[in-house]
């Protein structure tokens, strides 16, 4: 007999993967990642947590283990912005130009 599988509890399945992984570590360390990001992540915290526990001797909680791996293990960069080609350099602060040059 076959198995009944409904279509759209497995598309709803690929959409939400990531998204509660995504919550859940902005709820428990602040950061904000992507949703693969945060797909790849998740695992990495958890065995984070369960490394962390071992060492301690006692189970350290979710939290703890989520701050301490992107503080410590894999820190998130902030994102830098990229000055456009068109835009050039920034103006020369006066302190910067030459005494004859100040105005």
């Amino acid at each position: 007999m076959p198995i009944q599988y409904r279509l759209d509890h497995a598309i709803e399945q690929l959409i939400g993967a990531g998204a509660a992984e995504r919550r859940e570590l902005k709820a428990l360390a602040g950061v904000k990642l992507s949703t693969r990001g945060a797909r790849e992540a998740w695992p990495r915290v958890l065995e984070h947590k369960w490394y962390m526990s071992e060492r301690m001797g006692r189970d350290v909680g979710l939290r703890v283990a989520a701050v301490d791996y992107f503080e410590n293990v894999e820190p998130v960069r902030p994102k830098v912005r990229t000055r456009p080609a068109w835009e050039g350099l920034p103006p020369r602060l006066p302190m910067m130009m030459p005494f004859g040059e100040r105005y």
